[in-house]
């Protein structure tokens, strides 16, 4: 692992502190298939990278955020010559795969000015506590960024269930997922549109964009949700038979919810992208 995290993603110390602890803890079930989200940032990162302003033939890749790095290998089956994901979550980084891994903050990356063809910031200015820094940063390092999150006001039936369902377990939000989930300015096209242009971008364009995950069974939406860095704490303080009820009861719950809603079909992501360069 390379670099070291030397600023606070932004928000106070403690706040980055606490979301890293839960991305570390999440790292291990965050995978594909029935296991955890992995299976539903597939297809949008395929989609932010089919979105890119710039050709992948070739191209040096920031993977901001990266996580485990599924933007970054999409970048790579589009062509790229060579990703480096970039997290504050080691425990992210180790799970991650097709890309060099280096530990360090959004706001302060350890690269030279214009070290990349592109920046993907795949769901990852969210976590930013002034999204501008972030867009600022990205400009110095990179020439061209493609950027996503979740439109303002986007849900799903199984999403409320689980959430309600979790509830009923004991389950709150911890500390940063309230700071930073409520309204995030990440997902106004308007804001995400005007910092990218003060940030020095040009040819700006964000736009809301509907994408079909391929989720649709009770199971596969309850991994996805429960999955989520958010759910961390609470999925660690339940003992195995309570995991299991808790995760039989959602499953039910979401089987109900989706059954005849509105909306409540396979899972399709509202998705906010942003492409300059």
């Amino acid at each position: 692992m390379v670099g070291d995290p030397i600023r606070t993603g932004g928000g106070t110390t403690e706040l980055t502190t606490a979301l890293r602890a839960d991305y570390d803890a999440a790292a291990a079930g965050w995978a594909g298939g029935q296991t955890g989200p992995g299976s539903m940032y597939e297809p949008l990162a395929r989609s932010l990278v089919a979105a890119a302003p710039v050709p992948l033939a070739g191209s040096l890749v920031l993977d901001l955020g990266a996580g485990t790095g599924v933007a970054g290998r999409a970048a790579l089956a589009a062509g790229a010559r060579r990703v480096v994901g970039a997290d504050l979550s080691e425990g992210m980084l180790r799970r991650g795969r097709g890309g060099t891994p280096v530990l360090a903050d959004a706001v302060a990356l350890p690269f030279r000015d214009g070290a990349f063809d592109l920046v993907l910031a795949a769901f990852c200015l969210n976590h930013l506590d002034r999204v501008e820094d972030g867009l600022a940063e990205a400009r110095r390092v990179g020439a061209a960024i493609a950027a996503s999150a979740f439109a303002p006001g986007w849900t799903h039936p199984a999403k409320d269930a689980v959430d309600n369902t979790a509830r009923s377990f004991g389950y709150q939000p911890p500390g940063w997922y309230a700071v930073l989930a409520p309204g995030s300015r990440a997902g106004d096209p308007e804001v995400l549109g005007e910092s990218a242009a003060a940030a020095g971008f040009s040819r700006v364009q964000a736009r809301t964009v509907s994408v079909p995950t391929g989720l649709a069974t009770p199971a596969e939406l309850v991994a996805w949700r429960l999955g989520m860095a958010h759910y961390a704490p609470f999925l660690r303080s339940l003992d195995p038979a309570g995991l299991a009820a808790a995760r039989r009861a959602a499953e039910r719950a979401v089987a109900t919810a989706i059954q005849g809603a509105t909306g409540g079909g396979p899972l399709v992501v509202e998705m906010v992208m942003l492409t300059a360069s």
